[in-house]
């Protein structure tokens, strides 16, 4: 039984959490409060605060909620109007280099703003169901399966082609439009995001990748993929999130599979034979299969920027990948501070849901507690501190956050 459900996801350097008890939606971290670090407010960052929607003064419930790298996506439990906030530019200080990830006509700078409306088309004959998105673009799927995007599109990550450009001349477009490559024939099931791609899943078990492709995070194919394009390593796959240059694919039956980077090991396979002893030259096939505990049924995946989660049905947390901050929430016995294969996460309770952030984790246990562990420089672990634990020690492993708010 789940008592006072909690959902959770983990952006860039910040955090959101919806607390059902009270159907209020907080943030925590730089990017996410409707503010950056420039902002002198910056005290603010690590605490809970919550996320007001609305408009004209007026207060709504949130409904389905997206925390990306750098910007957030919310629809309205009301209205189920499609709303944007946090940081939309490249670089500190100035407007050079504006992504419109948050929408058109976003005022965008490095201090942000509160949650504005996007203008989507058709969203009160078909409303948004999923909500995702990357570095700098935004990904959504509406009840009748359609997939559009918006925001940078430098390379191909839209899925579709783009003409304009922002003002440091990267290919953008902030209007929400409907991707390209995908079969009529087929049924949009679920997207997922990586910093530079857009991820299809299909009813059929097809997966479709866009967006950027020079580690073979979308399969064996050309560098950069400007439309949706099937990853023809991969069948039967029911969902798919990818990090920085890795992607997890999770099948109909449980098993996972990887793609991409491995060198920090994120994709847990356990850590392979590299020439000259150089960890840039691991030798890794395009897909492999994560090497999962005997028996192990995997329910669901995340995929931080270098580190990787998988939920499994037994109600337990695997990490591995990256963990020089801690964001695996286990200890690292390599000198390249990585974990190499799978390892469960100890803390009490059974997990339900599980989200990955550039480098922090969040985990929900069934009865609506949330852990957070990893880099927390910005306050993205939501536990009142800016103890930034550098150092993955037994007593900086998972912390419960304090949702009385």
């Amino acid at each position: 039984m789940v008592v006072n459900p909690t959902y959770v996801c983990a952006g860039g350097e910040h955090s959101l959490i919806f607390n059902s008890r009270n159907k209020s939606l907080f943030s925590a971290g730089a990017c996410g409060l409707g503010w950056c670090r420039k902002d002198p407010v910056t005290e603010g960052l690590f605490s809970l605060r919550k996320v007001q929607l609305g408009v004209g003064g007026r207060d709504e419930h949130c409904k389905l909620f997206f925390s990306s790298y750098y910007h957030n996506l919310a629809v309205g439990g009301d209205s189920g109007k499609l709303y944007s906030w946090g940081c939309g530019t490249f670089i500190d200080g100035g407007l050079d280099g504006v992504i419109p990830a948050l929408g058109q006509g976003y005022k965008s700078t490095d201090v942000g703003h509160p949650p504005e409306v996007v203008e989507f088309p058709n969203i009160s004959s078909d409303p948004i169901i999923q909500l995702s998105g990357g570095a700098y673009h935004s990904i959504i799927l509406t009840k009748s399966k359609e997939v559009y995007t918006f925001g940078a599109n430098q390379l191909g990550q839209l899925g579709r082609q783009s003409t304009a450009v922002d003002n440091s001349g990267l290919s953008v477009d902030p209007t929400p439009a409907l991707v390209t490559g995908i079969p009529t024939k087929e049924t949009v099931k679920r997207i997922g995001s990586g910093f530079y791609n857009t991820l299809v899943a299909c009813q059929s078990g097809t997966l479709f990748c866009a967006g950027e492709n020079q580690n073979q995070q979308c399969g064996s194919g050309v560098k950069n993929l400007r439309e949706m394009t099937i990853v023809k390593e991969v069948k039967n796959v029911e969902s798919a999130q990818a990090g920085y240059c890795h992607t997890l694919v999770k099948t109909i039956g449980g098993q996972v599979f990887s793609l991409g980077c491995g060198e920090e090991g994120q994709r847990g396979l356990g850590k392979p034979h590299s020439d000259n002893d150089d960890d840039d030259d691991l030798i890794l096939p395009v897909v492999s299969e994560v090497e999962l505990p005997t028996g192990l049924v995997a329910k669901q995946i995340a995929a931080g920027a270098n580190h990787s989660i998988i939920l499994g049905e037994n109600g337990v947390a695997y990490t591995f990948g990256a963990n020089d901050v801690g964001q695996c929430g286990v200890q690292s016995h390599d000198e390249s501070e990585s974990i190499w294969s799978p390892q469960a996460v100890d803390i009490p309770g059974k997990v339900v849901e599980v989200s990955a952030g550039y480098a922090h984790t969040l985990l929900t246990t069934s009865t609506g507690r949330v852990f957070s562990f990893g880099q927390n420089d910005n306050g993205q672990l939501g536990i009142g501190t800016k103890n930034n634990r550098e150092d993955c020690e037994p007593s900086m492993l998972p912390t419960e956050v304090n949702l009385q708010e």
